[in-house]
């Protein structure tokens, strides 16, 4: 059961994001609701309400589980942050503001200790257990939408920009 519809860009869905599977655990993350998480049986563990969201497409980003955490990026119009939560009681462990960040749908990625997220104009590696930022990258386009790619100590991203998104930071790209 939900409250409220979240609203969608017609190319987006209810059911974009993809579930997150780890420690005998699958966690979807339902943009009408919030976060929920069940046994691999089927047995609902836990449900943690979040939004509503601002984003002019829908939410599109998954969750991942890293180091016993479910890690959500929350890219919205206002209001943009990243937070994790305990995989056992789907408790808040912690949150992180992203001030740059107005929309997207980039699903983050786990490297060592870190959580690559990319954003509006910037990419933030987040600390695992505490959410601090170890370390950012801007130069990034306002519209990130696939997942980040690892080869080594080299990290790959894409993105574009939109007249709707671009805030006046439309970055001139090389040919």
């Amino acid at each position: 059961p939900r409250a409220r519809a979240e609203k969608l860009h017609k190319l987006n869905h209810a059911a974009s994001p993809s579930v997150a599977v780890a420690e005998g655990r699958v966690v979807a993350f339902l943009p009408d609701f919030g976060l929920v998480c069940y046994s691999e049986a089927g047995e609902e563990k836990w449900r943690t309400p979040l939004g509503p969201f601002q984003n002019i497409y829908g939410m599109g980003v998954s969750p991942v589980i890293a180091r016993g955490k479910v890690i959500l990026i929350v890219d919205q119009s206002q209001g943009s942050y990243a937070a994790a939560f305990d995989l056992r009681n789907g408790e808040q462990s912690w949150k992180a503001a992203r001030k740059e960040a107005l929309s997207g749908h980039s699903t983050p990625v786990v490297h060592g200790s870190w959580v690559l997220a990319p954003g509006s104009m910037r990419m933030e590696a987040y600390e695992i257990d505490t959410g601090r930022v170890a370390w950012g990258v801007d130069g990034l386009p306002a519209e990130m939408k696939s997942v980040p790619v690892v080869s080594g100590d080299l990290v790959f991203v894409h993105g574009f920009n939109t007249p709707e998104n671009d805030a006046g930071k439309l970055l001139t790209i090389p040919t």
